[in-house]
């Protein structure tokens, strides 16, 4: 009977160390995806600023 709940025993932290694993993955994942939105949204922002600076030019242009 020691044997089995010895098996249990081990089956059950090999279980929580896998869970352990998978929501470690899950979290980087998470993160590496959120970095990359980022990055999007930080590219976007500079081409729109960029855009912005052209048609003041633009407009700067048109006044005189």
């Amino acid at each position: 009977m020691h044997v089995m709940e010895q098996l249990a025993s081990e089956r059950t932290r090999d279980s929580i160390e896998l869970a352990e694993q998978l929501r470690h993955s899950r979290r980087m994942r998470t993160l590496r995806r959120a970095r990359r939105m980022e990055h999007k949204a930080e590219r976007r922002m500079i081409r729109a600023w960029r855009r912005a600076a052209e048609l003041r030019s633009g407009i700067e242009s048109l006044d005189y």
